[in-house]
């Protein structure tokens, strides 16, 4: 039966600890070692966050011991005392395992914020007191030396998990990086048709009660007319694709939720990944686009994926808008405004004639045909693009457009999207 993935980084991150744990020296008393490994513990969770944490000290204790027996043996020729001065901090790492396990059970484990640091303290000062009063050292100044010790080791921590966290892209491979950039642009992409199903969900639902209500009408005026059974019937078959039509958006919905490897990301991120993305379809439309950025301020949003969407839209409109082999300049500023940010999208693709000015945001709307298919555009962008702004994030948008090229005006609230 196949492991797990926790339990197939069992052994490899209890052998790490215990080959780190070698890296140590005696400052506070005879054969009392300080390393740094067992900070690895509390690293290791954040990497891989359904480790067994106790499961993993209770192998790398072992391991230690033995190890440390077998640096004597080879530095000396001899197990003799291996006991006594190795044994105890078996306890030291038994001990961490398990009062850490004891806090990951009772609140998440939550590296990136500080009020978990106080407890990683206690926890590495509580491990050590009980190898001191096995080692028959307990006495109040060595007390305050592991103390500091404790302090020193939780520092450590907090360092190793920010920087895995700020450069976790780097330890990436190319392809890992790709393949999660497309992944939040697919969700983001769900997430936007989901809000649009609604809206179609909410239409059906109105249809439905127009059906039953012209049902109810005809009855009235002939109760054995066949019209009034054609009306009941085409009431019933929009019930049924209602069904349909709401346990589809359930199964999107669910899928969706299951997405909380990426819970928020950093504003420049964002448009990091969205411009990149725009830039690979302009080129296989045979077009450039390059872009300009004016950022204010950077923050970080839970709200990304609607963000994403948005802005997705509105430079994807501005390619589509571009000449053959033209190069598209899309501009992007943001500041704050009193109490939302504004942001503002330029091009200078082409422009929106005045008289279709009115019409863009309205579903279905389109002048966008492959002439080799004669397929038209759904018409969705630009109406998907007001629906999130107004509906989802409580903002507005406006439109203008002279010279040759259109800007997309937003005007989102703070709390709208610094909320997390």
């Amino acid at each position: 039966m196949p492991l797990h993935r926790p339990h197939r980084a069992l052994l490899p991150s209890a052998l790490l600890i215990a080959l780190a744990s070698q890296l140590s020296v005696n400052v506070f008393a005879q054969r009392f070692n300080v390393s740094v490994a067992i900070v690895l513990l509390p690293v290791l969770l954040f990497r891989t966050p359904d480790l067994p944490v106790f499961l993993t000290a209770l192998l790398a204790a072992p391991g230690v011991f033995l190890l440390r027996c077998a640096v004597q043996w080879l530095t000396a020729g001899t197990f003799a005392g291996c006991w006594a001065a190795y044994a105890p901090e078996i306890l030291f790492y038994l001990c961490y395992g398990l009062f850490f396990r004891l806090y990951t059970r009772a609140r998440p484990f939550q590296p990136l914020r500080f009020s978990t640091y106080p407890a990683l303290v206690a926890i590495d000062l509580g491990a050590n007191c009980v190898e001191l009063l096995a080692r028959d050292l307990f006495y109040l100044p060595l007390l305050l030396q592991l103390l500091l010790l404790a302090v020193l080791r939780a520092a450590l921590v907090w360092l190793l998990i920010r920087t895995l966290e700020n450069y976790g892209f780097q330890v990436l491979r190319g392809e890992d990086v790709e393949r999660y950039h497309r992944l939040l642009l697919m969700t983001a992409t769900l997430k936007s048709e989901v809000v649009w199903m609604e809206k179609g969900a909410a239409l059906l639902e109105n249809t439905m009660s127009e059906a039953y209500r012209l049902y109810s009408r005809l009855r009235q005026r002939e109760p054995e007319g066949a019209d009034a059974g054609t009306a009941l019937a085409i009431a019933k078959d929009i019930h049924e694709v209602k069904k349909e039509y709401l346990l589809l958006m359930r199964g999107i919905s669910e899928a969706l939720e299951l997405d909380a490897a990426t819970p928020g990301m950093e504003l420049d991120e964002l448009f990091a990944v969205l411009s990149r993305s725009v830039q690979r379809t302009a080129r296989a439309a045979g077009k450039e686009v390059l872009f300009h950025l004016e950022l204010e301020e950077h923050f970080y949003t839970t709200r990304h994926h609607y963000l994403m969407s948005i802005f997705r839209n509105l430079f994807l409109n501005a390619v589509e808008a571009a000449g053959p082999g033209q190069t598209a300049h899309i501009a992007v500023t943001q500041r704050r405004e009193g109490d939302a940010f504004l942001f503002t999208v330029s091009d200078d693709c082409g422009g929106i004639p005045p008289a279709r000015m009115s019409s863009i945001f309205t579903p279905g709307f389109s002048t966008k045909i492959n002439y080799a298919t004669g397929e038209i555009s759904r018409g969705l962008g630009l109406p998907i693009v007001k629906d999130l702004v107004e509906q989802e994030l409580g903002g507005a948008v406006s439109v203008t457009s002279q010279g040759g090229g259109t800007e997309f005006t937003l005007r989102i609230p703070i709390s709208k999207l610094e909320e997390v």
